[in-house]
């Protein structure tokens, strides 16, 4: 036949429809799925097919769109908390170990104030200064005289320089306030009880170094045992092993001890006056530590709830 015939092959239809297709913008192709349907509806009805008006892609995309699915009251997920600190999961333990021993060091002090004041505890401060003296040796004057210079303020700047340190390291002011803390509180307590006391100083024949004022409680003591535990508190936070934690308490307390002894060796003091700053420092540290922890522990039932 020379005419085409009616049926065509179905890649003929394939190939017409791709080339129309071809060369078309998206909008186009969106307005032209859209017409097609309202076209087959007029011609359905046996009228004229009606110009369809273009659709907007935007707002069939909004169609298309998940519907957002409504949460059930009381199952709304809580905003995390943000990891806690060493000195956060320290505050753990509660207040009332530290409470106890704040309790004790307070009345082992005020024992020893007692019987300064009372008796004067010549009977025990008399034979321990003598014999602290008699058995002076050339070899420790140096470096006893050294420890006693770097109990004060040596020792509280090196503390509160590495107490900055770890609260840049921890992105937290906490370790620095609580040194801080202990470092001024301590000051300002052993200059008060010396005011209070008016305890003069064992004889100046006895000297080694210069001092002046009062002598109750020694005041090198109270600082060096508050910093140097402020400091043992601080890091032990950061070992998980119960050994090296007991060995860094264990050389703060040998540290402190080895302060007061500086004192007495070298005859400024008595020995019922570093026996005084040895509980009064241990106290101011607690103190310090008391209040940590109760806020510690007040801000984490704050954010429970």
């Amino acid at each position: 036949m020379s005419g085409q015939s009616p049926l065509e092959p179905a890649e003929a239809v394939v190939g017409q429809t791709a080339e129309a297709v071809v060369g078309q913008t998206p909008e186009a192709l969106v307005g032209q799925t859209a017409e097609a349907p309202e076209a087959a509806r007029t011609e359905a009805a046996g009228g004229a097919p009606a110009a369809a008006e273009p659709v907007d892609p935007r707002r069939l995309l909004k169609r298309l769109a998940p519907v957002p699915v409504p949460v059930p009251p009381g199952s709304e997920t809580r905003p995390r908390r943000a990891p806690d600190g060493p000195l956060e999961r320290s505050a753990r333990t509660g207040a009332l170990p530290w409470g106890a021993a704040l309790l004790a060091s307070l009345l082992l002090f005020a024992v020893i104030s007692f019987a300064v004041c009372v008796t004067g505890a010549g009977f025990v401060d008399r034979p321990v200064l003598n014999a602290a003296v008699q058995h002076r040796q050339a070899a420790l004057d140096g470096p006893l005289t050294y420890v006693s210079h770097a109990s004060n303020g040596p020792l509280l700047v090196c503390a509160v320089l590495l107490a900055l340190w770890l609260s840049w390291r921890d992105a937290s002011w906490r370790p620095l306030l609580l040194v801080g803390g202990v470092g001024a509180l301590s000051i300002v307590a052993a200059t008060v009880a010396k005011e209070l006391s008016d305890r003069a100083r064992p004889p100046a024949r006895l000297w080694e170094i210069s001092e002046s004022g009062f002598c109750y409680p020694s005041r090198h003591t109270v600082v060096a045992t508050a910093v140097l535990l402020g400091l043992a508190y601080v890091l032990a936070a950061r070992i998980a092993s119960r050994a090296a934690r007991a060995a860094l308490w264990t050389g703060a307390v040998v540290l402190s001890l080895l302060a007061g002894a500086s004192r007495v060796y070298l005859g400024v003091h008595w020995p019922t006056d570093v026996l005084a700053g040895l509980t009064l420092g241990a106290a101011v540290m607690l103190v310090v530590v008391v209040v940590h922890v109760l806020c510690a522990t007040r801000g984490a039932r704050r954010v429970a709830r």
